[in-house]
């Protein structure tokens, strides 16, 4: 389970989690407060918040042939969903 700071000034909740899977088309649903969707390369995508954080687990599908487009939709569907690119969550995390 990995935790990301959410920007202040994104509003995060299970309802704005499932507004962003919408907006890729992607099917999900809704269990015991998590979202839970799947991508190619990614078997598993489970998404929830405190209201402060975002928390996400994943589950890789080493199956899966092209990994480098799979990171790069990761990436932007946490952009998205958290307000931070991916090098502005590395210098987070490294602090």
């Amino acid at each position: 389970m990995r935790e990301y700071p959410v920007k202040k000034t994104v509003k995060i909740s299970n309802s704005a989690i499932s507004e962003i899977l919408k907006s890729y088309n992607m099917d999900f649903e809704e269990k015991e407060g998590h979202i839970i969707s799947s991508y190619p390369g990614l078997k598993k995508i489970e998404l929830w918040t405190d209201g402060k954080k975002l928390y996400a687990e994943t589950e890789t599908d080493m199956e899966y042939k092209n990994p480098g487009e799979t990171i790069k939709f990761f990436n932007n569907l946490l952009e998205k969903l958290t307000g931070y690119t991916s090098k502005e969550r590395k210098k987070l995390i490294s602090k």
